[in-house]
């Protein structure tokens, strides 16, 4: 069953004017090693720091919890081989996604020249 649906759209030049490298105070906090391992392998890593951020705050928005108690860092959103982000919980997150039941996130993302959108699904198994 679908536990709840969120989406966010971010101008993508937020990121792009205040990421300087992978040392920034923001992007530790925000984004996990992997994902900025990941980053650095791409041409525009702030680019796809922006699509991450969306995703992240769709995520969050689908799990309908307390902004205050997660981090960012919480949400990890890969690529796969194929290109599809994925989405893994992490941390104390992870522990209440498992609380409400949470088996599955869906995830989209998108950009066009200004913005970054995603779309996020979390399905429960819990009715």
């Amino acid at each position: 069953m679908v536990l709840g649906i969120g989406t966010d759209i971010l101008k993508i030049d937020r990121i792009r004017k205040s990421y300087t490298s992978n040392e920034d105070s923001f992007i530790k906090k925000t984004y996990t090693y992997k994902e900025q391992k990941q980053a650095v392998e791409r041409s525009d890593p702030a680019l796809y720091f922006a699509t991450r951020y969306a995703g992240k705050e769709a995520v969050f928005k689908s799990l309908g919890i307390d902004g205050n108690i997660i981090k960012l860092n919480e949400i990890e959103i890969l690529g796969t081989d194929t290109g599809q982000p994925k989405v893994t919980l992490l941390g104390k997150l992870k522990d209440i996604a498992a609380q409400k039941g949470v088996v599955n996130v869906y995830i989209s993302l998108s950009y066009d020249t200004d913005y970054a959108v995603a779309y996020a699904i979390v399905e429960s198994y819990i009715v």
